[in-house]
């Protein structure tokens, strides 16, 4: 078993409604507490959407962006690594404006940003009605887009996660490599779904052996999934050497009551203790990532 630290990865808020758990977070306030609850239970990275505080509806301003990530930099030391736009956006500008608008303030600026490396139909599979909704849903991420972008976080010199939904986007991120725009080593995020999200292979063994076998070796990868629990795959992560995503914003894990995010992270990292891996801090994910260390404020 791969020994090297843990990174675990809290989603906490992605474009999932609030339904019968109070914990899911919407509000600056209620993401910086989530961050810290998170932080304290073993969690080195988090990922978070801009929301309208009343309705939960995206909210991409940059002044949301702001307030979110200077709470969440003055309560932790968390890598912060917000959205670059879900189907609630459009253009690479308006995806881009918030890392362009932090990127001279050493201590604000954002950690990283995923970059997704393909598109796909993101429409919910209700099982009970049989019909997908709304069934127009679809994440766009053209080519074209994904070089914009690219060439934008190496102007802002911002480290790049690599987000792959299938082995097609692995093979096109290595392509972008050989253009010279995609940053390598990167951290491969791959990206598995649930029953309500059936867009990408589903959490077996199999399929993450696929995913992992078309990786470049000896580059740092994590599981995630999308509309489902991803703690039946997680144990495997662990053991081959990979790292783990959770949160509310991908699933409810209503298993367990109305849990709230930094419960989801210490159930990861109760398991990566029984396995008999250590969980990374902060600082320590940094630096085995080959990000800048976190900068004093100005």
């Amino acid at each position: 078993m791969n020994a090297d630290p843990l990174f675990i990865e809290v989603r906490c808020n992605e474009s999932t409604m609030r339904g019968a758990n109070p914990h899911l977070p919407y509000s600056t306030e209620e993401i910086v507490r989530e961050a810290v609850r998170s932080h304290d239970a073993g969690a080195a990275i988090i990922h978070w959407h801009g929301r309208d505080p009343d309705t939960g509806g995206p909210d991409n301003s940059v002044e949301t962006y702001r307030a979110a990530h200077e709470g969440i930099r003055g309560a932790t030391d968390l890598i912060s690594k917000p959205t670059l736009g879900y189907i609630s956006q459009t253009g690479v500008e308006d995806r881009v404006k918030h890392l362009r608008a932090l990127a001279d303030d050493p201590w604000l600026r954002f950690d990283a940003a995923a970059v997704d490396f393909g598109s796909l139909n993101i429409d919910t599979w209700d099982a009970t009605t049989r019909r997908f909704t709304p069934g127009d849903g679809v994440y766009v991420n053209s080519r074209n887009d994904i070089e914009a972008v690219l060439r934008i976080l190496d102007d802002i010199d911002t480290y790049l996660t690599t987000v792959v939904w299938d082995i097609g986007q692995i093979r096109t991120a290595k392509a972008f490599r050989e253009m010279g725009l995609a940053q390598a080593p990167t951290f491969w995020e791959l990206v598995f779904t649930g029953d309500s999200r059936p867009s990408g292979a589903g959490t077996n063994l199999l399929a993450l052996q696929a995913m992992v076998a078309e990786l470049p070796p000896g580059e740092p990868w994590q599981l995630m999934c999308y509309g489902g629990d991803v703690l039946p795959l997680a144990a495997a992560a662990i053991v081959l050497g990979g790292h783990v995503a959770i949160g509310l914003g991908d699933h409810d894990y209503a298993r367990f009551g109305t849990p709230h995010n930094g419960e989801l992270v210490g159930r990861v990292a109760a398991l990566a203790e029984t396995i008999g891996r250590p969980v990374a801090t902060p600082a320590q994910a940094r630096e085995l990532l080959g990000m800048r260390p976190l900068q004093q404020p100005l």
